[in-house]
C-alpha cells in the first residue's frame, strides 16, 4: 500500500508539489507574521475601534455606589467618585466608518489629536456629517441595561425616560498615557453641561491615576460648548 502511494505521488508533477509545499510554508509565515503584530500592538495599545462613552461623578453618599468605591473615595479624603461607562458594546472602527474615504480621514485626525482629542473641525465638513450620522445612528442601538438605567438616575431622565446630551467624537491622547487608537462618541448630559455641574478635581477619586485624564476631556469638552454651542448641534444624541 505504501508503495502504491509513494509511486502515486512521484506522479504529481514537481511543479504542483513545490506550489503546495510554498503554498503552506507561505500561510505559516503568514500566521506568524499576524500573531507577532497583534502581539505588539497589543502591547502598544493599538487598535482601531469605536464606543459611546458616558462619565459619572456620584457622590460618596449615593445608594448605587459600590461600598469598595465608597471606602477607598473616603479613604483618600475624597467627595466623589469617577464613573467610566461605556453605553453599548465596542465595535470595530472599521464596521462603523465603511466609506473607505471617511475612515482614511477620520482616521488620520485622530493621528494629529493631543490631549482631549475633539475631532470636530478637525476633518472636512462632508466627513464631519457622515461621521455623526453614523454616532447617532449607533446611539438609536443602545440597549437598555442596569448601567443604562444608572445613568439615566444619576443625570435625570426626561419624557420617555430619553436622556439628551451632546456626543463629539473625541481621540483623547494625553501625554505620558496608554490609551489605544479608540474613536469615543463622548456622552455629555444635559444637566451634566449645566454650569457647576462638574465638581473640582481636587474633590473627585480615581480609580486608576490615568483616569484624570478624562475629567481633563469632559472639563475642556464643557467649556468648548459653553463658548459655542452652534459648533455642537450636530453633536444633539439622546437614547
Amino acid at each position: 500500500m505504501f508503495t502504491e502511494w509513494w509511486f502515486s505521488l512521484e506522479a504529481i508533477p514537481r511543479e504542483v508539489i513545490g506550489g503546495l509545499i510554498g503554498g503552506a510554508i507561505a500561510a505559516i509565515l503568514l500566521g506568524t507574521v499576524r500573531y507577532i503584530r497583534g502581539w505588539y500592538d497589543a502591547g502598544q495599545f493599538r487598535g482601531a475601534d469605536f464606543h459611546i462613552a458616558a462619565t459619572m461623578y456620584t457622590r460618596i453618599d449615593d445608594p448605587d455606589l459600590s461600598d469598595a468605591d465608597r471606602a477607598r473615595a473616603v479613604r483618600a479624603k475624597k467627595s466623589y467618585v469617577q464613573e467610566l461607562l461605556w453605553l453599548g458594546e465596542e465595535a470595530p472602527l472599521s464596521d462603523l466608518l465603511t466609506n473607505p474615504y471617511v475612515l482614511r480621514q477620520v482616521s488620520n485626525a485622530m493621528g494629529r489629536a493631543r490631549n482631549e482629542g475633539l475631532l470636530l473641525g478637525a476633518i472636512h465638513e462632508r466627513v464631519e456629517l457622515f461621521l455623526m450620522k453614523k454616532i447617532i445612528g449607533y446611539h438609536n442601538r443602545i440597549p437598555k441595561s442596569d448601567l443604562t438605567d444608572a445613568y439615566k438616575r444619576h443625570v435625570g431622565a426626561g419624557a420617555g425616560e430619553r436622556v439628551h446630551g451632546i456626543a463629539p467624537p473625541t481621540h483623547e491622547h494625553y501625554r505620558g498615557s496608554q490609551h489605544r487608537r479608540v474613536l469615543r462618541a463622548m456622552f455629555i448630559a444635559d444637566s451634566q453641561l449645566q454650569p457647576g455641574q462638574l465638581p473640582a478635581k481636587e474633590d473627585i477619586y480615581f480609580k486608576t491615576g490615568g483616569q484624570g485624564n478624562r475629567y481633563d476631556t469632559i472639563a475642556a469638552i464643557t467649556a468648548a460648548y459653553h463658548e459655542n454651542p452652534e459648533r455642537f448641534a450636530r453633536c444633539q444624541a439622546y437614547f
